[in-house]
């Protein structure tokens, strides 16, 4: 392949990213905080305000914020050291056939469907918008179509495309939307912030849970970015400035359009406010920053699920988008919030099992990474335990993630897995 064609679409997919390919620490901000930019982070900032006072909403939500920059700043660490992707990282921790049937297909599954999610929510708005601006019965499910065609274009791209359309959007979507929010409270009043909860009554720790299973499918994968750093600082640097700055302010914007307005929807307060069309766009480059990335990760997963080769990363990112736009198109969002639960359960295990691997078994030393060619029993175990403890204690997120980090170490010791490894180079 060309160098050419190769700076257009990028190829590095579960191969080692050479160090003329790094990027600044900043860029991969800029990644991370268009991922957070989106209707769905306003839509949690509404379902927990409805659950408890903005006080403690935005308590709660700062504070899982918070806790999910760490663990992603952790969890990408690993990314940045070995220059490979969640998929190849998982290796480790799962082993190759563990990785493959297992991690990579719950990663690319999670990831097609938040490009659902994302969808439905760009289509529906936009059919709305045309309706009320135009009179035309603009078709759902045609919209739904076009704008999954148009946002996987530059995930087709690459991590150069993430990086460009991040650049443009996340400064003027992250001052449009706190400018909207002041436009929806002169209009509608600031009577209602004061107000107790109107919906199901929810504690603090359910409302960390709550934040932290929506933010747990993308702190695991954050390897897939962090693959591009230079360093663990500038991994820190940017989970924590990308994640917590734009995912809180638009927590915050959600919570209070909720309260004020009864709608977290920032394009339907502006409709309302005599705004569509900066409603409409403000929502279409929201989710275009977010879909973008989630595509690109599922095509990550989906070449790594199927051991595809590197250069096949742009058409099994086509594949996982058409099959997220057609997800959309049956209505899947109807079971966001069940799909949210499922996420955490599933997803903080896994965390759970690679952070333990990662810097206490390999004692985060990139050369002792190693992996079983076919399942590591200790991972898969640690999972299986984690997801139940996830879903059936009290406070099942934080012990699920303990509980498989620690059951991981416990049959990693009692099996002597470390003699059933041999010592790879990442990209092998």
């Amino acid at each position: 392949m060309s160098d050419k064609k190769t700076k257009v679409i990028e190829t590095t997919t579960l191969s080692v990213v050479p160090e003329n390919e790094k990027k600044s620490w900043i860029d991969v901000a800029f990644i991370q905080a268009g991922v957070y930019i989106c209707v769905p982070s306003l839509m949690l900032g509404g379902m927990l305000v409805e659950g408890m006072g903005l006080a403690n909403a935005i308590i709660a939500g700062t504070i899982g914020y918070f806790l999910s920059g760490l663990v992603m700043a952790f969890i990408g660490s690993i990314g940045s050291d070995l220059g490979t992707p969640t998929a190849v990282i998982a290796k480790s921790s799962f082993g190759v056939s563990g990785a493959r049937i297992l991690i990579s297909a719950l990663f690319a599954i999670s990831q097609f469907g938040w490009f659902a999610v994302q969808n439905v929510v760009c289509g529906e708005a936009f059919s709305t918008m045309i309706n009320q601006m135009f009179g035309i019965d603009f078709p759902v499910i045609i919209s739904i179509a076009i704008w999954g065609i148009i946002m996987l274009s530059t995930a087709v791209q690459g991590i150069d495309g993430l990086k460009w359309l991040n650049t443009i959007c996340v400064p003027l979507l992250f001052i449009v939307f706190v400018i909207g929010m002041i436009m929806g409270i002169n209009k509608f009043g600031t009577g209602n912030l004061g107000e107790d909860a109107t919906g199901e009554p929810m504690s603090m720790t359910d409302g960390i849970f709550l934040t932290l299973s929506f933010l747990s499918c993308g702190m695991t994968v954050a390897p897939d970015v962090t693959r591009y750093q230079k360093s663990r600082g500038g991994v820190f640097a940017s989970s924590f400035v990308g994640l917590c700055p734009a995912g809180i302010a638009l927590l915050i914007v959600g919570a209070v359009l909720t309260k004020a307005t009864g709608e977290y929807d920032i394009s339907v307060v502006l409709l309302e406010a005599g705004l569509p069309a900066i409603g409409l766009i403000i929502l279409i480059l929201a989710t275009w920053t977010t879909n973008t990335n989630n595509a690109y990760c599922a095509g990550i997963s989906t070449v790594a699920m199927f051991n595809m080769k590197d250069d096949k990363r742009a058409m099994a990112t086509l594949i996982c988008g058409a099959l997220g736009t057609v997800l959309a198109m049956v209505g899947f969002d109807a079971y966001i919030g069940a799909f949210v639960d499922i996420l955490g359960v599933f997803f903080f295990p896994v965390a759970g099992v690679m952070l333990v691997d990662y810097w206490i078994i390999r004692k985060g030393i990139p050369s002792n990474w190693k992996y079983a060619k076919f399942f590591n029993p200790a991972g898969v175990i640690g999972w299986i335990i984690g997801c139940l403890v996830s879903y059936f204690a009290p406070y099942g997120l934080f012990l699920g993630f303990f509980a498989s980090a620690v059951v991981y170490y416990i049959v990693y010791v009692a099996v002597k897995q470390d003699k059933k490894e041999v010592l790879q180079d990442a990209q092998e």
